[in-house]
């Protein structure tokens, strides 16, 4: 089994749009192995839905595989592929760590974009391929494969659309940025001891 960590929220910023303030942030979800992340999706007849599929290797030879939830295509937006839904969340909460809002980020491209630790068992030192562009798909896409291979991390930057929190009616203060990971349990992994990571951020001004 792999294990899916969440890496604290950086590059904080805030924006004015429209006359609203936002907090920008980055966020990961990465690998920590020993084996890839492995999800595939299969096009229900039709629709712009697919089933996602979660596969299991042995010496690298499929020996099972389990629905995990479904793709969605996120057309505009920087995105225009197909997201795997229930891969993570990132919410702002208030300095006790209760929750104040989510972000509209909901579903996400599984694709290596950054090494984050390859001194794991089993790191992939160089994927076949890397960034957001590698295995997303298109409209018409019937069948895409996506992998997070160990050791990697799936980035997504600041400014993206629905990475933001709106701030504009929040009052100064401590606050934190939360990612998690697999929030669900959708995705079969080792453990989920290590999906969360916590980002303090304080608003003043």
């Amino acid at each position: 089994l792999r294990d899916l960590r969440a890496v604290p929220a950086w590059q904080m910023s805030t924006t004015n749009d429209g006359g609203r303030d936002y907090l920008n942030f980055a966020a990961d979800v990465w690998n920590a192995g020993p084996s890839p992340l492995v999800v595939e999706g299969f096009r229900r007849r039709g629709q712009a839905v697919m089933d996602a599929h979660q596969f299991f290797y042995r010496r690298d030879k499929v020996v099972d595989s389990r629905l995990v939830g479904e793709m969605e295509y996120h057309d505009g937006g920087g995105h225009d592929h197909w997201h795997f839904r229930d891969f993570a969340t990132y919410e702002l909460t208030g300095a006790d760590k209760s929750d104040i809002q989510r972000s509209g980020k909901e579903a996400f491209c599984l694709a290596p974009t950054d090494a984050i630790d390859l001194t794991v068992r089993n790191a992939e030192y160089r994927p076949g391929e890397t960034g957001l562009g590698t295995a997303c798909g298109g409209p018409a896409a019937r069948w895409i494969r996506e992998v997070l291979p160990t050791g990697w991390g799936d980035t997504y930057g600041q400014y993206l659309a629905g990475q933001a929190f709106d701030i504009t009616d929040l009052p100064n203060g401590t606050y934190f940025v939360k990612v998690v990971a697999n929030p669900d349990g959708r995705l079969i992994e080792r453990s989920r001891d290590n999906n969360t990571a916590y980002r303090r951020v304080i608003l003043g001004g």
